[in-house]
């Protein structure tokens, strides 16, 4: 089951993650920061990297531990993301955060489900949460730190 579950589990992931992270320019309402800070974009691009990884995932033996590999990356990059912001984004934040519990849990304990679908079920649902509430905060924080393929490289 676990190869199969592995196929499964790619797919959604694939799909789900690669149609909803995606962090381009925003129209955002609201108005920027007066100045980017040194500390806190660095941290928003290191997780516009670690969402990528997430989706960036293949067919093989051990892409269901590269997913949680990867989920976990993505934590410490949030909670880096929430010390260095403080209050900024913090709700934003916050939902990611137990977003990515939610779906850190729910692979924990995908040998559980009763069928390779239902895990996948259950994988997809946390998915389409995490890639929800990754979305929003990148949206805001795109105001403030825009995605560095908006701009020219050094």
């Amino acid at each position: 089951m676990r190869a199969g579950l592995a196929g499964v589990v790619l797919a959604v992931a694939a799909v789900l993650l690669g149609t909803g992270c995606s962090s381009g320019g925003s129209t955002a309402a609201s108005s920027p920061s007066p100045s980017p800070s040194s500390v806190v974009c660095p941290d928003v691009a290191a997780l516009r990297s670690a969402l990528a990884q997430v989706g960036h995932l293949s067919a093989s033996g051990d892409a269901l531990d590269k997913l949680k590999t990867d989920v976990t990356r993505v934590r410490a990059d949030v909670t880096r993301l929430r010390t260095d912001a403080g209050g900024e984004w913090k709700t934003e934040i916050d939902a990611l955060n137990s977003a990515l519990v939610k779906l850190q849990m729910t692979l924990k304990n995908i040998g559980s489900q009763p069928s390779a679908t239902a895990a996948a079920e259950a994988v997809s649902t946390q998915l389409a949460a995490v890639t929800t509430k990754a979305s929003d905060l990148l949206r805001k924080a795109s105001v403030r730190c825009p995605s560095a393929s908006a701009s020219p490289s050094a």
